[in-house]
This record gives C-alpha cells, sequence and structure tokens, in this order.
C-alpha cells in the first residue's frame, strides 16, 4: 500500500497534514487545501484496488450517492478525481470533533437532554438521506461526528457511506458483504436482524437503519448495548431470537423515563413491520419525549405554607423616605455619571483592538477596570482582547516554528555540504599519498582537519604522512663498508630509477602540482578548497607568473557562487509568494533574478512558473465568481441566469462531480418550480372551495393533488387543513346556537333551562364575549325569583 508521508502534495493543491485511518479500501489523511487555506479530509482507494473494477465502482459509486445528500446533518463531498498514478479519490468536509463511540468510551452516558437532540439530529440526517432513495447500512456511533455550530451548539453529522446503496439496488452482492473482512464484520454490533439473517432476495429498505441507530441512542443513554453477550456472534444470535433488555435500569446510574424506554426500544423490534415506518415518525416521538422532560424539568415543586418563607413586600417609591430616595437618585447617577465617563475608554479600547495595538488595548482595558469596573462593555472587550492575544501567540508560535523549520533546513544543507566536501578532501589526500606527493598531501590533510577536526581517522591519516615523509627523507651516512667484490654495474635506466625514488621533488615539480590542484578546484567549482590551493602556490612561489590570472579565476569563482544564491534566494521567495498568491511579490523576485541570470534560464523558468500560477488563480477566481452567480441565481429563482451561469462553469476547470451537483440543484428547483405552478392551480381551488365551507370540495382538490404529484407535501397539509378548518367552523356554529339557545330561553324567562344553556356554552367557549351579559341576565332572573 502506498501510504504517503505528511507533507507530499496531492493533485497539485491537498497537502497531507496526517494520516487519520486505513482499512481495506485504502486510506484516509487529513490534508490541507492550499489555495483555500481549509483542513479537508481526502479518502484515497489504494493503487492496487483501482485496477478492481468492483472496488472501483463501489469507490465511484460512494461519490455519486454523496452528491445527492445535501444537509447540515450529513458530511459534505467536495471532490472526487483521480490521482497521477492512477489511485481515486474523494474530498469530504473535515469535521473537527469527535465520534459517539470515542466520546461514550471516555464520558460514559450522554445526559439525556443531550442524547435526544443529537439523536433528532441524526435521525434528520437520516431523513435526508432516505429521501435521497439512499439506505446508510452502515450507521454505527463511529459513523456519526459530533462538532459545534456557529453558536457554539452541539451539533452531529453523519459520515461514511461506503456501504450505502439505493433502494433499487439493495438486495444485490450480499454474500460479498457478509464475507469481507471490513466492509461489513466490524460493524455486525449495529447491523439489524434483516442484514443478520443475510437471506439472498430480501431487499433492505431504511428501517435497517432506523435499527441500527436504535442501538446507537441506546448506548448514548445507558453506555451499554442493548444485548449482553461476550462475542459478536452472540449480539447477532440474540437479536435474532431475543427482545433488547430494557433502558430501564439496565444502568443505574441514569434514571431513563419510561416513555424514552418505549420509543427506543420500538426502534429495536425484531421485525421491521413493527418499527416506526421512517425517520420522521421516530423524530416526532423523541421530539413528545423531550417536550415532556422539559416541563418536568420547568414544573414548580409545591412548599408547604407551613414552610414556604414569606416573600418580603416591594415597597414602591412614595414608602420611601426622604433619605432612602435621595440616596436612590444619588446610586443612579452615580451609575450614569460612571457610563458616561467610561464611554471614550471603550470606544478607545475598540479601535486600539480593530487596529491590532494589543499592548494599547490591554493597558485601556486594564484602567478601565480599575476605574470602572462595571462598566458596560468591559467584559466583552476582555474577550475580544484574549481571543487576539491567542490569535497573535499562534501567528508567532507559526512563524517561530517556519523559521525553525528554515534554520534546520539551512543547518541540514550545510552538514551535507561539509560531508561531501570532507569525502572529497579525504579522496584527494588518498590520491597524494599514492602518489608520494608530501607538500600536497600535508596540504589536503590540513584542508581536511580544518573541516572535520574530529575526524576519526585523524591519527590514521597523520601516521600515512609521516610514513610517508620518512620514505621520502634522504638515508643518513652509512660507514664505510669493507671492499666488496666487483660486481657487474647496473643499467643505466634502473640506476636513474633508483634515484629519482631517493630524491625529494624539485619546487617546479611541486609548484606543477600545486597548480594542477587549483585547476581542479575551480573545475569543481570548490571555492574553499580552491583558495587553500592558491595560498599554497603563491607560498611555493610568491612571484607567479600567472598570479593575477589564478587570482582572478578564484575571484571570479566566488562573485558566481554568490550570483547562484542570489538566484536560490530569489527563486525560493518567488516560489512562496506564489504559494501564498501574493503576485507583486513574485514579480520582484523575478526581476531579481533577471538582474542576477546572465543566461536567462533560470528567470525564464520561474516566469512560466508564475504566469502557471496566475492563471490558476485566475481560473479559481472565476470559478469562485460563478459559483456565488449561479447560487445567487438559483436562490432568486432566475433559472435562465442560473443555466447561463452553469455552462459557464462547465467551460471552466471544474470539477465534473460538482458539475453534475450543481446540475441535480438546477434541476430539482426547475421541477420544484414546476411543481409549485400546478400546486397554485389546485391552490386557487381548495382556497374557494375552503371560503365557501364546502368541506367535501376541498377534500376532493386534495385527493386529486395527491393523485397528481404523488409525495408532495402540500395534499397533506390540505387534508390537516380541512379538517381543523371544518372542526372549527362546526365549533363556531355550535356557539352560534348555544348564544341563540341561551338568549331564548332567557327571554322566556326560563332560569333551569337558561342556567343549563349558559353552562353548556362556557364548556365550549370559556371566554365567549357575551359571557358577562348572560351572567347579569342570570343573576337578575334569581333574583326576581
Amino acid at each position: 500500500m502506498n501510504v504517503r508521508e505528511p507533507g507530499t502534495v496531492l493533485d497539485g493543491k491537498y497537502e497531507i497534514v496526517q494520516r487519520l485511518a486505513s482499512g481495506g479500501m485504502g486510506e484516509v489523511y487529513q490534508v490541507r487545501h492550499l489555495h483555500l487555506h481549509e483542513l479537508r479530509v481526502v479518502k484515497i482507494l489504494r493503487q492496487d484496488l483501482a485496477a478492481d473494477s468492483s472496488a472501483q465502482k463501489r469507490f465511484m459509486r460512494e461519490a455519486r450517492l454523496a452528491t445527492q445528500i445535501k444537509h447540515p446533518n450529513v458530511a459534505i463531498l467536495y471532490d472526487f478525481s483521480t490521482l497521477p498514478d492512477g489511485s481515486f479519490y474523494m474530498v469530504w468536509e473535515h469535521i473537527e470533533g469527535r465520534d459517539i463511540g470515542d466520546r461514550i468510551r471516555q464520558q460514559g452516558p450522554f445526559p439525556l437532554p443531550m442524547a435526544i437532540q443529537l439523536g433528532i439530529q441524526a435521525l434528520r440526517g437520516l431523513e435526508a438521506v432516505h429521501h435521497a432513495g439512499i439506505v446508510h447500512r452502515d450507521v454505527s456511533p463511529d459513523n456519526l461526528m459530533i462538532t459545534h455550530d456557529r453558536r457554539g451548539q452541539p451539533l452531529l453529522k453523519i459520515i461514511d457511506l461506503g456501504l450505502a446503496k439505493t433502494l433499487e439496488d439493495s438486495t444485490a452482492n450480499r454474500d460479498f458483504e457478509i464475507t469481507q473482512v471490513g466492509m461489513f464484520m466490524g460493524k455486525l454490533r449495529y447491523c439489524s436482524p434483516e442484514q443478520a439473517r443475510a437471506v439472498d432476495g430480501e431487499a433492505l429498505d431504511l428501517r435497517t437503519d432506523i435499527y441500527s441507530f436504535g442501538q446507537v441512542l441506546y448506548e448514548m443513554i445507558c453506555a451499554l448495548p442493548p444485548f449482553d453477550s461476550e462475542s459478536q456472534h452472540g449480539f447477532i444470535f440474540k437479536r435474532l431470537s431475543e427482545d433488547p433488555l430494557p433502558l430501564t435500569g439496565r444502568n443505574t446510574n441514569v434514571q431513563v423515563p419510561k416513555e424514552l424506554d418505549r420509543v427506543v426500544l420500538k426502534a429495536l423490534e425484531r421485525e421491521r413491520d413493527n418499527r416506526y415506518p421512517d425517520a420522521a415518525v421516530f423524530i416526532q416521538e423523541l421530539d413528545a419525549v423531550a417536550r415532556g422532560l422539559s416541563a418536568a424539568e420547568t414544573q414548580e415543586i409545591p412548599i408547604p405554607p407551613m414552610v414556604r418563607p414569606a416573600a418580603p413586600k416591594p415597597r414602591s417609591s412614595s414608602e420611601l423616605s426622604r433619605d432612602e430616595r435621595a440616596e436612590l437618585l444619588a446610586q443612579i447617577e452615580r451609575a450614569v455619571r460612571r457610563t458616561q465617563e467610561s464611554a471614550p475608554d471603550v470606544s478607545r479600547a475598540e479601535a486600539a483592538l480593530a487596529a491590532g495595538r494589543l499592548d494599547e488595548a490591554r493597558d485601556l482595558i486594564g484602567k478601565m477596570e480599575v476605574s470602572h469596573p462595571r462598566a458596560v462593555g468591559t467584559a466583552r472587550l476582555k474577550e475580544r482582547l484574549s481571543q487576539a492575544l491567542e490569535a497573535q501567540a499562534a501567528a508567532r508560535a507559526a512563524e517561530q516554528a517556519a523559521q525553525a523549520a528554515a534554520q534546520a533546513a539551512q543547518a541540514a544543507q550545510a552538514a551535507a555540504d561539509r560531508e561531501r566536501r570532507t569525502a572529497e578532501a579525504e579522496q584527494v589526500l588518498d590520491g597524494y599519498l599514492q602518489k608520494k606527493q608530501l607538500p600536497l598531501a600535508r596540504m589536503a590533510l590540513e584542508t581536511l582537519l580544518e573541516l572535520q577536526p574530529g575526524h576519526p581517522r585523524r591519527a590514521e591519516l597523520e601516521e600515512r604522512v609521516e610514513a610517508l615523509a620518512r620514505e621520502l627523507a634522504p638515508p643518513p651516512p652509512a660507514p664505510v663498508p669493507a671492499p666488496a667484490p666487483v660486481q657487474s654495474p647496473q643499467p643505466p635506466q634502473e640506476a636513474q630509477r633508483v634515484a629519482e625514488n631517493q630524491e625529494a621533488p624539485s619546487p617546479e615539480r611541486r609548484v606543477a602540482e600545486a597548480e594542477q590542484v587549483l585547476t581542479n578546484y575551480l573545475q569543481k567549482k570548490q571555492l574553499p578548497l580552491a583558495r587553500l590551493a592558491l595560498e599554497t602556490l603563491l607560498e611555493l612561489q610568491p612571484k607567479h607568473p600567472r598570479r593575477s590570472e589564478l587570482q582572478g579565476r578564484v575571484d571570479a569563482l566566488a562573485q558566481e557562487l554568490e550570483r547562484q544564491k542570489r538566484l536560490t534566494t530569489a527563486q525560493t521567495a518567488g516560489r512562496e509568494a506564489i504559494a501564498r498568491r501574493d503576485f507583486k511579490a513574485a514579480r520582484r523576485e523575478l526581476d531579481a533574478l533577471v538582474r542576477s541570470d546572465p543566461t536567462g534560464e533560470r528567470a525564464a523558468a520561474f516566469h512560466l512558473e508564475m504566469e502557471a500560477a496566475e492563471k490558476e488563480a485566475r481560473q479559481e477566481s472565476e470559478l469562485e465568481e460563478g459559483r456565488r452567480l449561479f447560487e445567487a441565481a438559483l436562490g432568486a429563482g432566475k433559472l435562465e441566469e442560473a443555466q447561463r451561469q452553469l455552462d459557464q462553469l462547465a467551460s471552466l476547470d471544474l470539477p465534473r462531480v460538482t458539475l453534475d451537483f450543481y446540475r441535480e440543484r438546477l434541476d430539482e428547483v426547475r421541477t420544484r418550480t414546476q411543481q409549485e405552478g400546478q400546486i397554485a392551480v389546485f391552490d386557487r381551488r381548495y382556497k374557494a372551495a375552503v371560503k365557501a365551507h364546502d368541506w367535501l370540495a376541498a377534500r376532493e382538490v386534495a385527493r386529486e393533488l395527491a393523485a397528481s404529484l404523488p409525495g408532495t407535501p402540500r395534499a397533506a397539509a390540505m387534508f390537516g387543513e380541512v379538517e381543523r378548518l371544518e372542526a372549527e367552523h362546526r365549533r363556531q356554529q355550535s356557539i352560534e346556537q348555544g348564544v341563540k339557545q341561551v338568549e331564548a330561553f332567557l327571554g322566556q324567562k326560563d332560569l333551569p333551562k337558561a342556567e343549563l344553556a349558559f353552562k353548556i356554552l362556557l364548556q365550549m367557549d370559556p371566554e365567549n364575549h357575551h359571557r358577562k351579559r348572560f351572567e347579569r341576565e342570570i343573576r337578575a332572573l334569581q333574583a326576581a325569583k
């Protein structure tokens, strides 16, 4: 498996920050978008699976399914493409938080109100998934992430559609899924009974997700599973043959209301026909439990009269004494004066914060705390100052880290250069020793020890140089030997060779060797060694005839290396400016390259890089503007304008999956607009029937709408509204009839019937506007009796 290291850039725009997870299908990384400076998550299909058509289809299916779901409780898919090595990848929303499983393992059960609210959010996300015609099939604590919204409130998001399927193909490839390790076996604990049975031809529907989430919610409430077992197989067999354990009493530290126990256990029914038919009904049940809990928490606990302390009756200003009124007015005046005095300081502190003058803001806020500790806005200013200081500290830490990284890189480069030059000096020394060139060997040894004073072979190399010196030293005069027999003379060539070996090199030869060494260093562009060789040469022959020429060549090499350094520095700074999209700074570095590059090659190459980056930035700007105009046109219902913007986006380098997503949204709006036009026709007929109180005709319009546009919520709303309006109309008629009966009995002075009719009227309408009149007339009849 090809594991990418942190710092690797994928597809030219996603820099790997860290590896998050790995599995049978591939690797998951946290990345940073280089251009948008935003964290995201990249899921990469293993390269060896890219050639597997089934794995490729599953990976692409996950991307296609994700584009059909747009909901705040479901993770967002941003991109889908392939890398140069053939690996498929998709880019997901980065969710800053942790999953429910991790939360339970670390902190135990959720507080009941929080568990219910997060459960409702999860079900809303599942409702969006199901509305797209998709069964998730892998609902588990690890696939439910908890983060926070902009207001700091807990927000739940559903992730990982790797096992999701549409309702049409939910019966396919079941044997494969049950046996693939990591694809299904790892989540057996949360599968539904119909998933566990794996009966061929048995289609899975959205109720399998209802069961799986019921288990998750059960664990959120009590931190224990709904079955007791020591193995995964035990969990499977028990859910096929036993009912789950009641929540009530499951965890002695958690008090679970009976109504909540009933709601969760209904989601865990073994027969799916007995479960909730969809997520919407489950949400309604949980919402009712949440309202009950809220009412129980806010219900006042009665206190016996003997125990309840008598609250002191507040006194009005007229009951205060003159001194008390004067003191109250003085306190009010002081409070107003403090507010007025602190207002300029608050304004100055806000201005200092806005301008980034944090030290000045800190001093002003400190003075305000001393002089006006309760000034309005002080707490808010302290919070803003704290946030600004944290941001400043983070920026400084990032800058220091960048400087440390640059220094470390420079140190590493210097160490590498020193190591390379040391190895070259060792090689040169070995060559001189083999050639028995003692002066040059000594010079090479000095150079080597300057580069690395603590060289591990220092003693060995020094000994070799000294041995060469002893070998080349003239032998001491030998004693006069006794007359020896006359021997045949040596050949002239042999005698000359022996003499040359015994003689030290001549000064001319040493100068020539030093010149050769200097030439070699100049050719290799090794400036320090070239300078050392020049110094050695001038020591051997101070008035060398080519002294000026050689000194000029060394100076020229120094200038060339300095120019190369400036070129490298300018090129590096230019690339950094391109990376942060500062093209003005990049052009300044390009001008510096042009001035320092005599050949123009590096300047031309950098110019091409900058033009490519500028083109990419323009394309990104055009894409962003196109997206904005498309969204604005779509939101305003200008479908033709939205279509033009979409055609313009299609001509740009926009990912295909994003284009498909936009096309789907446009088609949805078109369909919705057409449906709204059709619904408007039915609405006019419906409202006319309601206005005429023709409830039968109104219901007939609702039935026609349901038959014409199946699935539209407006038909169901019409039916509900008709029921409510008809009941209200009949109630109003009954009230009017009741009023007439009371008036008739009062006119007949039939007191018993009038009292009975009035009592019935009040039961129907306690706040009837005739009530006081009828009470007076009934009292008058009673008095007359």
